[in-house]
């Protein structure tokens, strides 16, 4: 069965909801039954999309017919500007949420039918912003999203993933083709604009349909790719009918940047150390040597800590690499707490908001990626993708902020992987800031990141996060080299290429050869720095 977009059918619903109200007995009516009219605005009196939950006086959730309820722990839906349902008389609460830039609200109403005249009761809930990013020049992205992603009853369309999209607060919603695991089955295919933002899109939010590349076996990883105009194929590899290890995804990758595009590694691992299972980004220090890779998704649905351990071996080995953030949310699947945008990437953009701007920024590292904290930070005036050339050593001023909706527990400034300087909440744990002067000595990269516990507000993780992309300070010319880090890189590429000569995913030893000999250019550029 295929669904049809709920917004074409809201008026459908309404009408149908009052047959519902006015042929319920009439005694079961009056005494039970009221309507409950929701109009959502945001501080200038505007309509507006949120995530909504109501709860009824048994602690039940209570939805209009029409939305898609989501969620375990706490049932929800979106809508857009307003909604009406039928609820039990008695004490109803009023939720609704809108991403990391709004003050949740809360409101409590008394169903008391004894007072309606008409058993509608009217309410307005107004969201008040705590900043405006946008008015900052930063928009917000989910970079890794998927509207189907499952063969059942329900199938997402543009019109129901706009909505999910403007409700949590995404301004850049990257809804990637891809197969579903383990099949060859490759969805939302028939959503592809050339690259372009579907029609849909608006002044709040661009939809853009393009591309995830896999590798099935656990051999390479999974990529993102933004930016592209033309679909990549294979969509994926390892799995039958494409069931090689081949090619590899530096191949994939390589077609993305000539159209422009740009490649992350998507939920790059499962812990801290070296790599290896399903899923996870074994090739990414390959292909960013290489060129062809550009971010590293520090948040996903996989672990941060273990995101930030790559990260920080990359940078330290003289690369530089944005950091990014993806979901990978199957909005098809409505019984699971993860969100779009429950993760997000802020990228700086000058002017209005285009997709291109965007993607320009993204490409060069002007972004932070939260699950709620707004991060700033600025070294001697250069905003996280800058960079600082110096001729002697010196010190450089860093000032780091934050600001969020959930408590903080530190802000830390980071400079070649290491705390340098740190700011615990003194009172006021929403609002914090850091200063310090930094002493270069040698080629440096500093960064800013915000740590905290879970909170109702942080959906798809254990922990509050936020992470800037880093500032790179280089002293005569030369590169960030930790030996340490770079001799763990060499071990990564070693492990990866034995099990590229083992694999039996190759039906061509010519094939196998050609993988290892990338492998070994990439790994050359790693052993040129202890060289």
């Amino acid at each position: 069965m295929i669904r049809r977009s709920s917004a074409r059918l809201c008026s459908l619903y309404l009408l149908s909801w009052a047959v519902c109200l006015f042929t319920v007995p009439p005694i079961l009516a009056q005494e039970t039954l009221s309507r409950l009219w929701v109009e959502i605005r945001d501080g200038e009196g505007n309509p507006t999309a949120a995530r909504i939950t109501v709860t009824g006086p048994n602690g039940e959730t209570l939805a209009p017919e029409a939305s898609l309820v989501r969620g375990n722990r706490e049932r929800f839906f979106h809508a857009r500007g307003q909604f009406q349902l039928i609820a039990p008389i008695g004490e109803i609460t009023i939720k609704a949420v809108k991403g990391f830039e709004y003050h949740p609200v809360t409101e409590e109403v008394d169903l008391n039918y004894l007072e309606l005249q008409d058993r509608t009761t009217a309410v307005i809930v107004t969201l008040q912003r705590m900043i405006d990013m946008p008015a900052l020049g930063w928009y917000s992205g989910d970079v890794h999203m998927h509207p189907n992603h499952r063969e059942g009853d329900l199938y997402m369309t543009l019109e129901d993933t706009l909505l999910l999209s403007e409700g949590e607060d995404i301004h850049v919603a990257n809804l990637l083709i891809s197969n579903r695991q383990g099949t060859p089955r490759v969805f939302d295919t028939e959503f592809f604009n050339d690259g372009k933002p579907d029609p849909l899109s608006n002044e709040q939010t661009l939809m853009v349909v393009q591309e995830e590349f896999r590798n099935a076996s656990g051999m390479y990883g999974h990529m993102p790719m933004l930016g592209i105009k033309r679909l990549i194929t294979p969509f994926f590899t390892g799995r039958v009918p494409n069931w090689e290890d081949y090619p590899p995804n530096y191949t994939i990758a390589s077609q993305a940047q000539e159209q422009g595009g740009v490649v992350s590694y998507a939920h790059p691992s499962t812990g801290p150390g070296i790599p290896e299972g399903l899923h996870v980004a074994r090739e990414f220090p390959i292909d960013l040597a290489l060129g062809v890779v550009n971010a590293l998704d520090l948040l996903s649905n996989m672990d941060e800590e273990g995101g930030m351990w790559m990260y920080y071996k990359v940078l330290n080995s003289g690369l530089r690499c944005t950091a990014s953030a993806g979901t990978d949310t199957q909005m098809d699947v409505l019984n699971r707490d993860s969100l779009p945008g429950g993760s997000k990437v802020y990228v700086k953009v000058d002017g209005p908001l285009t997709y291109e701007k965007w993607i320009e920024g993204y490409r060069a590292g002007r972004t932070f990626v939260t699950n709620g904290p707004l991060l700033f930070l600025e070294l001697e005036g250069e905003e996280p993708g800058g960079e600082l050339s110096l001729q002697s050593p010196r010190n450089l001023k860093a000032s780091v902020r934050a600001q969020s909706l959930s408590p903080m527990s530190r802000l830390q400034l980071i400079v070649n992987g290491e705390v340098v300087a740190e700011t615990l909440p003194s009172g006021d744990d929403l609002n914090l800031t850091l200063d310090h002067n930094l002493e270069i000595n040698e080629s440096a990269w500093a960064a800013a990141r915000v740590l905290g516990e879970r909170s109702e507000l942080v959906r798809n993780d254990s922990q509050l996060f936020a992470h800037t992309s880093p500032v790179y300070v280089s002293l005569h010319g030369r590169p960030v080299v930790i030996e340490e880090d770079v001799r763990i890189i060499l071990e990564w590429i070693d492990r990866l290429m034995a099990d590229v000569r083992e694999s039996p995913r190759f039906s061509q030893e010519s094939q196998r050869r050609e993988v290892l000999e990338i492998f070994e250019r990439g790994r050359q550029y790693y052993q040129d720095l202890l060289n």
